[in-house]
């Protein structure tokens, strides 16, 4: 057989074989197909085999570089079974899915995945001892006072409370900062029940008790918002050059220091946008859109996103729309408290579509974006080196 459409047909008689639904005649082509050559046959046996699969889907699911395969797992479980028989056969289409996407990467890219190289990775990753974050942050009190939170909610709490003693008229003046470090992540009630999410290398500047008439934080790194409605008191974030005027909604800023742009998206509700010092006056926007706020020439301009995948990372999911490889490896280095360099350039602006649990193994991450052709990883120390890998 030659060709990506016969490649296909054989994807389609090995999902058949799968569920068990291969006829005569097909059963014998497939026969055929794999006695052409021991390489099909090694292929079948690799791509038949439950462990494999269950192994394989997982880390497939990680990150999704192509859409193509996207489709086809939608369509395999779209035509699985009736509802009836649905139970019985998630196993079975859940490898069916890895074996159908396993199939076609190695058709179209012509080499077989490499499991040594995946091994290789994940050893250089454990002997650097880079790991997922974790719930972690230091607060800093307007005396200077510094207290370490973590993932104890209830203790946190409870040190977080004994900070508020005093006369409630001196409290407002107290400004405190949370500061997230790399590989740290926190979530915060302020005083007036507004909660906010801030993400790895971020801090959020704000008092023990809003004044009566609004209630102002900054804000720089990201940070998630989901601000308790006071029609009576505007909640304003100042992040770098831009203030985010909000009565009560959810919405994401991005605003890493490091970058020339800051990203606002709503998920719901209404904000309205002005550069600091004003003058411009405002833009308001609505759900499912962001506005992109360029540094350099103070302008902005709004794009339809997806809101819930941009702001997936607070509930503990990476989801990369139409991203770099420059911007993922960021956002994965601040998260997994890394270095990285890229050998050329020019791979920082190969773009992804994908997602990946927050709390999986970089290796994970690392093995699947190479998987996806023409880069390749390896460690040095804790800095990842992004080359090109034309094997």
């Amino acid at each position: 057989m030659n060709g990506l459409s016969d490649h296909r047909h054989i994807v389609l008689l090995i999902y058949k074989q799968i569920i068990g639904c291969l006829t005569p005649e097909e059963e014998g082509e497939l026969d055929e197909w794999r006695k052409a050559d021991e390489r099909n046959e090694a292929l079948f046996r690799r791509l038949t085999d439950a462990s494999f699969l269950e192994r394989e889907f997982r880390r497939l699911n990680v990150v999704d570089p192509a859409r193509p395969q996207a489709d086809m797992q939608a369509r395999i479980r779209q035509g699985a079974a009736p509802k009836r028989r649905r139970a019985r056969l998630v196993a079975l289409v859940a490898a069916t899915a890895a074996a159908a996407m396993l199939c076609i990467g190695y058709f179209v890219h012509e080499r077989p995945l490499s499991e040594n190289g995946r091994l290789s990775i994940e050893r250089q990753l454990a002997e650097a001892r880079i790991t997922a974050g974790k719930t972690q942050a230091v607060l800093t009190l307007a005396n200077g006072k510094k207290v370490s939170l973590d993932d104890d909610a209830e203790r946190n709490r409870s040190l977080i409370a004994q900070q508020k003693k005093g006369k409630p008229d001196d409290r407002k003046t107290r400004i405190n900062q949370l500061a997230t470090p790399r590989g740290g992540e926190f979530k915060i009630v302020l005083e007036d029940s507004t909660v906010v999410w801030l993400n790895a290398e971020s801090k959020l500047v704000y008092p023990d008790n809003f004044n009566a008439d609004e209630r102002r934080v900054a804000v720089t790194g990201e940070a998630y918002f989901e601000v308790a409605k006071d029609s009576l008191r505007p909640f304003y974030v100042e992040s770098g050059d831009m203030t985010v005027r909000v009565y009560g909604t959810e919405f994401n800023v991005n605003a890493y220091a490091e970058d020339n742009r800051i990203y606002t998206t709503l998920v719901s509700g209404s904000i309205a946008l002005q550069p600091q010092g004003g003058g411009k006056g405002e833009l308001v926007l609505t759900p499912g859109h962001q506005a992109v706020f360029h540094k350099e020439d103070c302008t902005v301009n709004v794009r339809s996103v997806d809101a819930p995948a941009v702001t997936s990372w607070h509930e503990g999911r990476f989801t990369f729309e139409e991203q770099t490889l420059g911007q993922i490896m960021r956002t994965l280095s601040r998260w997994y408290d890394f270095d990285y360099a890229f050998e050329d350039a020019r791979l920082a602006g190969i773009i992804f579509k994908g997602s990946a649990p927050r709390y999986a193994e970089l290796s994970e991450v690392l093995y699947i974006l190479e998987s996806s052709g023409g880069i390749g990883f390896r460690v040095e120390n804790r800095k990842i080196i992004i080359t090109t890998n034309n094997k």
